[in-house]
């Protein structure tokens, strides 16, 4: 347990990157959009997408962050891992339960203007801890897959991690030409139009996965 702590602490010391600098982009989109919709009238952002992004970019960056560092001063990677995991799901409860209340205050209010920001239809209809909820299950999915790259790069280098991102596009690609020659985008759209809350549960498992794949290459990555 000193070990984690160790390592939550010193994730902790950089307040500006995990806590201040996510809800200042969002504000300040926020806020942008707000002064749009005054001149506009109702409509509804994509802007808060920003904060999903940045959560994956959190992923990515923390292991290049203090990985070697901590592993320097002694702490097991178990330890690290154990504490880092730990760190990021508390961070993305935070932020999930941060939009639950946006978004109820959203519903309450439109903010004056009409603004739709924190809320989209898909998820109108979902109570507050249902949408807390699918929030997290989001927030995770980017923040661990974001997680799991740099561990890839640590156990079999930057080239692998290179190589497998190339391979992942070349997939996606071929998806898209197969599902265009077949013509099926209609029914793939009619599909997410159709279960547009469901299918985001999906991600959960994929979530899991990233976890404990990103344990298994940390455990056996070399300190750079």
């Amino acid at each position: 347990m000193p070990g984690i702590s160790n390592v939550i602490r010193t994730h902790h010391v950089d307040r500006w990157l995990w806590v201040y600098m996510p809800y200042t982009i969002m504000i300040f989109n926020f806020l942008t959009n707000l002064i749009v919709s005054t001149f506009t009238g109702p409509y509804t952002s994509g802007g808060v997408m920003s904060i999903y992004v940045f959560m994956m970019t959190l992923g990515i960056i923390v292991v290049p962050m203090n990985f070697s560092f901590l592993l320097g001063f002694g702490v097991r990677r178990k330890d690290y891992y154990s504490g880092t995991v730990i760190w990021l799901t508390v961070h993305m409860l935070v932020a999930s339960i941060v939009l639950a209340v946006l978004r109820a205050i959203e519903k309450a209010t439109s903010w004056g203007t009409g603004l739709g920001f924190f809320n989209f239809p898909f998820t109108n209809e979902l109570g507050f801890l249902e949408f807390l909820a699918l929030n997290f299950v989001v927030f995770t999915f980017f923040c661990f897959f974001g997680f799991l790259l740099p561990s890839i790069a640590r156990r079999f280098g930057a080239l692998v991690l290179a190589g497998l991102i190339v391979l992942m596009f070349v997939v996606l690609g071929i998806a898209s030409v197969l599902v265009t020659f077949y013509e099926l985008w209609d029914e793939v759209g009619r599909f997410f139009a159709t279960h547009q809350t469901e299918s985001i549960w999906y991600l959960a498992p994929f979530t899991l996965l990233f976890v404990v794949m990103a344990y298994f290459l940390l455990r056996r990555s070399t300190v750079k």
